[in-house]
Parts: structure tokens; C-alpha cells; sequence
């Protein structure tokens, strides 16, 4: 395996890590709202909730520009990376 392809299997490890936190926070979010749910019920209801998020996010314009801006930011310190390798 090559330098380049370790670190980017590196990069996409640490994003799914974070991908994993996020979701963590999502059902502990879930559990606070609803301290009676068990672990496995909050967890359905975060799949449900990311199910249903495209939905909500495409309907709430500002949300689109605020992904779009994101998602800009993203590309260019990509591109930034790409310049200064």
C-alpha cells in the first residue's frame, strides 16, 4: 500500500469516526429528550431522524445554502491541500 493510499484510508477512518460521534450525540440527544427510552428505541428514532433529513433540509431554503456553504469550504480546503502536496 502506498504512503498516499494509507493516509487516505487514514482520512476516510477518521471521518467515519466522526461520522460515529455525531450519531453518539444524536441518541444521547434522543435519551435526554426521553430518558425512558432504551438504547436500541433511541437509536431507531436517530436512524428515523437521518431518514427524514434530506426532506427537512430541502425544505428549509437557508438550511440548502448553509450545506452548500459547507460543502464549499470543504471543496476548497481540498483543493487547498491538493495545491500546497
Amino acid at each position: 500500500m502506498s504512503k498516499k493510499q494509507i493516509s487516505s484510508s487514514s482520512k476516510e477512518v477518521d471521518t467515519r469516526i466522526l461520522a460515529i460521534h455525531a450519531l453518539d450525540n444524536l441518541i444521547d440527544y434522543i435519551q435526554a429528550l426521553d430518558p425512558e427510552l432504551k438504547l436500541d428505541e433511541a437509536t431507531k428514532l436517530a436512524a428515523i431522524t437521518l431518514h427524514s433529513l434530506p426532506k427537512l433540509i430541502q425544505e428549509n431554503p437557508l438550511m440548502v445554502d448553509k450545506f452548500r456553504e459547507a460543502a464549499a469550504q470543504i471543496k476548497s480546503k481540498r483543493h487547498n491541500t491538493h495545491a500546497n502536496n
